[in-house]
C-alpha cells in the first residue's frame, strides 16, 4: 500500500472500486430484492377446534406462482417455541416441506410464520397440514366468503385413525410471504447505468489530470483509505445498529456484550490495518501504471510459487472432502482430487523450459481426446461418470508429471550429492514394511509412490530453499477459503452438535485440521514478527492465527487443545530462546503480544460464526448432521432463533468439558460481568436440563461424554472410553497386521479404528512395521530439531520450524485420534513436510551468522 502512483490514477481507482461494489450490492448481493405478501382479511375470525396428540389440521391454498419464503398461519393460542410437524403438498401428493419446528415467538392470536423455500406454480393448489403438536393448538377460522383474497381452499380437521373431515366454505387465514427480486433486466440496466456513470467520471479526472499536467504522486495507501474507511465506518454502524438496537439477533445482554465487542474489535483492527503510516516505498509506478508495474516484477518463481501454493490448499480442500465422505465413491473422488492436486505441485517444480517442450502439449491433446472418447463410450449413472472424468483428469496430470520425470534424470539435474543416505534409506526401509504389510490395502502403495515422487521432485528443483514457504502459504490458504465458507454457510448450533466442528462432520477432525493451521501460523508469525514487530507488518496473519485458535477453542476438544499447547509451548520455546537467542524479557513480550491477539480475535471470530451465516441464509448441512428435530438449523430460520448458540449457552459446555459440572468458573464469570441478574441464573439451569436429556443423542452432546458419545457415569473418565478400546486393540497385536481396522469390544460394539495413531498402525500392519514407524518418527523428530535449529540460526529458512510443528501436532493429536493417511490433512501434510530433510545432512556451518541477541 506504500507504492507512489499519481493522484488521478488513485482517484480512479476509488471511483472503480465504488462502482464494482455498488454492481456487486445491486446484482448478486440483491440488496433491493424484497419480499411480498398474499393476505386475506381477518373480518369475522373465529376458533377452530383443539388440535392435539395424534390430531392433525390441513388446508388447501392456491398459490400465485414465485419462490414462497414462509407460510405464516394464524393461531388463536399461543404455543410460542412449542413443536409441532410441519408438512406441505403439491395437489398430486407430494411432500414438498416436511420437518419438526418450533414456532417462533409471536402475539397471540396473530400469525405465526415458518419457513418452508420451496418453488410454487401460479393457480396451483397446495396442502399445509400440521400435527403432532406438543400442546394443544386452536386455530383461527372464518367463512371463505368473508376473506378478500383468492388464495383459500377449505380445511380438513384430521382425527387419529379417521378419515379428513372437510369444513365446506371454511379456512384458516393464512399469510404466504414469496421472494420479490429485482428482474434480470432490471439488475442489469442498474450495473450499466453504474458502469456509465463511473466511466464518465473517470473520464473527467482524466480530461482535468491532462490540463492541469501537475504529475503529482500519492501513495496508494491514500486510495485504499478513502475506499476502505466509510466502508468500514458503515459495516460497523450497521452491526451495532442491528445487535444493540433492533435485537436482530435476541435480546440477551451477554450477547450483545459479546457482539458488540466483536464488532468494534473488528473494526478497529480494519481501521489500524488500513489507516497505519507505513514506510514510504520509494520509487513509485511512476506513467506503467499498476498493472504494467506488477507484470515487469512478476517472474516465473514467484508465479510458480503462487501456482504451488494454490495447489497444495487444492490437496489439503482433497483431504477435507476425503474425511468427509460418508460412502466410499465420495473417498474415491476426494481420493483423484488430492492426487492430482499433488501432481500440478509437483509440475510447478519443473524448469519452464523443459513444461513448454513440445511433448506436453502433444501428450495434453492426445490424453484430452482419449479421456474424452472414454468418457463418451461409458455411459452410467452420474456418479460413475464423474469418477471416470476424475480418472480422466487424473491420467492427464500423471502423464505430464512422468514426461518432467523422465527430462530430471536425463538432464540429471537431481541433486543426489545433497541426498541424506541415511534418512531416506529408513524412510524407503518404513514405505517397504509398509507395502509389504498392507494387508488388502491400497493406500500404502498410493502414499509411497506419492510422496516418494514428491521428495524426488524436490530433489531436482531450484527452488528448494523455498518450498516451506510456499506450502505454509498453501495451509493458510486452504484455512482461509475453509473460513470463508464456515463464516457464510456453516452456523454454530446450540443443541446436539453444540461442539463447532468448522467445515467438518466430526469435532476430532476439526481439531486436528486446527491443530495443523496453527502451526503453520505460528511459524508464518513467527517469521514475520521476526523481520518486523510493528503490527501493520503481521496484522493479517495475527488476525488468522487468533481466529484459528478461537475455532479451536470452540471445538471443546481436548485432543485439539493438547495437541496446540505441547506444539504452541515447543515451537515457541525453541525458536525463540534457542534459534534466535531472545532474551526472556523480550520473548515474554512477544508471547504476551500473541496471547493477547488470541483473546481480542475470539469476540470477532464467534461473533462472525453466529451473525454472518443468518444473513447468507444458505446453511450447508452435512448428512450426518441432517436432522428434522425443532432444534435443527434451517435456510429461512429468523437471526434471533433458539437454535443458534447463545454466550452462556457456550460457556456453559465449555465448564462442563474442561472442569466438570461442579465447577461452574466461566458461567460465574458470564453471571458476574455479561448476563441480567438471575436471569442468566434460570436461563443456565433450563440449558442444563436440556443438554442431559440430549447426551445419548450424539457424540457431542452432553457433559461427560466423550468425543464418541458414550456416557462417562458419574465420575468423568477423561479418556472418553478409550482405555477399554486401547486395551482391545493391543489384545489383538501380531506381528503382520490384520485385514480389518477395526475389533470387537467387551459389549458386542465395533470399535471402527483405534482412536491411536500408532496402535492403528501397529494393528492395521503388524509389531514389525510399527516398530519401524516408531523409529523413523523419532529420527525425524531429532531431525527436524536439527534442521530448524541450522536453518534458523543461519537465517537461510524463516520457515525452517515448520515441519517440527507439523510433526508435534501430528504426533500429539495422534495419541488419541487416527491420523496416518494420505487423505488426512494432518498426516498428508506430515509426509510432505519431510521432502527437506532429505536434503539436509550437515550441521552447523563453520561461520554461523550468530545474530546481536535481543
Amino acid at each position: 500500500m506504500n507504492v507512489n502512483i499519481l493522484k488521478n490514477r488513485a482517484i480512479e481507482i476509488v471511483i472503480l472500486c465504488y462502482a464494482l461494489l455498488l454492481m456487486l450490492l445491486v446484482g448478486p448481493v440483491g440488496v433491493l430484492d424484497g419480499s411480498r405478501v398474499t393476505q386475506g382479511s381477518l373480518d369475522h375470525v373465529e376458533e377452530t377446534l383443539p388440535v392435539a396428540g395424534q390430531g392433525k389440521i390441513q388446508q388447501v391454498f392456491l398459490a400465485d406462482g414465485g419462490y414462497l419464503e414462509k407460510i405464516g398461519i394464524y393461531a388463536v393460542s399461543d404455543f410460542s417455541r412449542k413443536a409441532f410437524r410441519m408438512t406441505v403438498y403439491d395437489e398430486l401428493g407430494e411432500v414438498l416441506f416436511s420437518r419438526k419446528v418450533a414456532a417462533e415467538a409471536y402475539e397471540a392470536p396473530g400469525f405465526f410464520y415458518v419457513p418452508v423455500e420451496f418453488d410454487t406454480e401460479p393457480g396451483r393448489a397446495y396442502v399445509w397440514q400440521i400435527g403432532l403438536p406438543e400442546t394443544e393448538l386452536v386455530f383461527g377460522r372464518q367463512n371463505t366468503a368473508d376473506t378478500v383474497a383468492g388464495l383459500y381452499g377449505n380445511f380438513y380437521y384430521v382425527k387419529e385413525g379417521g378419515a379428513p373431515q372437510e369444513q365446506v366454505g371454511e379456512n384458516i387465514p393464512i399469510s404466504l410471504v414469496y421472494a420479490d427480486p429485482v428482474s434480470a433486466a432490471g439488475k442489469a440496466a442498474m450495473m450499466a447505468g453504474i458502469g456509465v456513470v463511473a466511466a464518465f467520471l473517470i473520464l473527467l479526472v482524466e480530461n482535468s489530470a491532462r490540463q492541469q499536467r501537475s504529475g503529482q504522486t500519492v501513495r496508494m495507501q491514500w486510495a485504499v483509505r478513502r475506499v476502505c474507511n466509510p466502508l468500514i465506518g458503515v459495516l460497523t454502524a450497521l452491526g451495532l445498529w442491528a445487535v444493540a438496537v433492533l435485537n436482530y439477533y435476541g435480546g440477551k445482554r451477554e450477547d450483545k456484550i459479546v457482539y458488540c465487542t466483536g464488532i468494534l474489535a473488528c473494526g478497529a483492527l480494519f481501521a489500524y490495518a488500513v489507516n497505519a503510516k507505513r514506510k514510504d516505498a520509494g520509487a513509485g509506478c511512476g506513467e506503467d501504471g499498476l498493472l504494467l508495474s506488477f507484470l515487469k516484477r512478476l517472474s516465473w518463481e514467484r508465479a510458480a510459487g503462487f501456482l504451488q501454493s494454490v495447489f497444495w490448499a487444492g490437496a489439503l480442500w482433497g483431504c477435507i472432502d476425503y474425511v468427509n465422505a460418508m460412502y466410499t465413491i465420495y473417498q474415491e473422488y476426494a481420493f483423484r482430487k488430492m492426487l492430482i492436486f499433488l501432481g500440478l505441485a509437483l509440475l510447478t517444480m519443473c524448469d519452464r523450459k523443459r513444461l513448454l517442450w513440445i511433448g506436453n502439449p502433444v501428450w495434453l491433446g492426445a490424453s484430452a481426446v482419449g479421456g474424452l472418447l472414454f468418457c463418451l463410450l461409458r455411459h452410467g449413472d452420474v456418479e460413475a461418470e464423474k469418477l471416470d472424468r476424475l480418472n480422466v483428469y487424473l491420467l492427464v496430470v500423471a502423464g505430464l508429471v512422468a514426461i518432467q520425470a523422465f527430462y530430471l534424470i536425463r538432464d540429471r539435474r537431481i541433486a543426489w550429492k545433497k541426498l541424506c543416505r541415511p534418512y531416506a534409506a529408513l524412510l524407503v526401509v518404513f514405505f517397504g514394511f509398509l507395502i509389504a504389510f498392507r494387508n488388502t490395502r491400497g493406500w500404502p502403495l498410493v502414499m509411497a509412490g506419492a510422496f516418494l515422487l514428491l521428495y524426488f521432485f524436490y530433489l531436482g528443483w531450484n527452488g528448494r530453499g523455498r518450498f516451506l514457504k510456499i506450502f505454509c502459504d498453501g495451509i493458510i490458504l486452504n484455512f482461509t477459503a475453509a473460513l470463508v465458507f464456515a463464516v457464510l454457510r456453516r452456523p454454530f448450533r446450540a443443541w446436539f452438535f453444540y461442539r463447532y466442528n468448522f467445515v467438518f462432520h466430526t469435532v476430532t477432525v476439526t481439531s486436528a485440521y486446527l491443530a495443523l493451521v496453527l502451526g503453520a501460523l505460528l511459524v508464518k508469525l513467527l517469521a514475520e514478527y521476526r523481520r518486523s514487530e510493528k503490527l501493520y507488518d503481521w496484522w493479517l496473519t495475527g488476525l488468522l492465527f487468533g481466529t484459528a485458535a478461537s475455532l479451536q477453542v470452540m471445538t471443546l476438544s481436548r485432543t485439539g487443545f493438547l495437541a496446540v499447547f505441547v506444539m504452541g509451548i515447543v515451537v515457541l520455546l525453541f525458536v525463540s530462546l534457542a534459534c534466535y537467542r531472545e532474551n526472556v524479557l523480550h520473548f515474554l513480550k512477544k508471547t504476551g503480544i500473541f496471547i493477547l491477539v488470541v483473546l481480542c480475535c475470539f469476540p470477532i471470530t464467534y461473533s462472525a460464526i453466529h451473525l454472518i451465516p443468518p444473513l447468507y441464509d444458505d446453511p450447508y448441512i452435512f448428512e450426518l448432521e441432517d436432522r428434522e428435530g425443532e432444534w435443527a438449523i434451517h435456510k429461512g430460520d429468523p437471526a434471533d432463533s433458539e437454535n443458534y448458540i447463545t454466550f452462556s449457552r457456550f460457556a456453559y459446555c465449555l465448564d462442563v468439558k474442561l472442569f466438570g459440572d461442579e465447577h461452574p468458573i466461566l458461567r460465574r464469570f458470564v453471571d458476574k460481568f455479561l448476563a441480567e441478574g438471575s436471569k442468566m441464573d434460570s436461563a443456565a439451569g433450563q440449558e442444563e436440563l436440556q443438554v442431559s436429556a440430549l447426551w445419548g443423542l450424539t457424540a457431542s452432546a452432553a457433559p461427560g461424554t466423550g468425543e464418541d458419545g458414550a456416557p462417562s457415569g458419574v465420575e468423568e473418565d477423561y479418556s472418553n472410553g478409550r482405555t477399554e478400546i486401547f486395551r482391545r486393540y493391543i489384545e489383538q497385536w501380531n506381528l503382520t497386521g490384520h485385514d480389518e481396522m477395526g475389533v470387537e469390544l467387551a459389549d458386542g460394539s465395533l470399535s471402527v479404528h483405534a482412536h491411536n495413531t500408532y496402535l492403528q498402525v501397529i494393528h492395521d500392519h503388524g509389531l514389525l512395521t510399527g516398530a519401524v514407524y516408531l523409529l523413523t518418527g523419532l529420527v525425524s523428530l531429532v531431525w527436524m530439531f536439527r534442521y530448524a535449529f541450522v536453518r534458523l540460526r543461519s537465517g537461510k529458512d524463516a520457515y525452517a520450524a515448520l515441519p517440527l510443528a507439523v510433526f508435534l501436532s501430528f504426533a500429539v493429536a495422534g495419541l488419541v485420534e487416527w491420523l496416518f493417511h494420505p487423505c488426512n490433512p494432518l498426516g498428508f501434510s506430515t509426509m510432505a513436510v519431510l521432502a527437506p530433510l532429505f536434503a539436509f545432512q550437515n550441521g552447523l556451518p563453520r561461520k554461523t551468522r550468530q545474530g546481536d541477541r535481543v
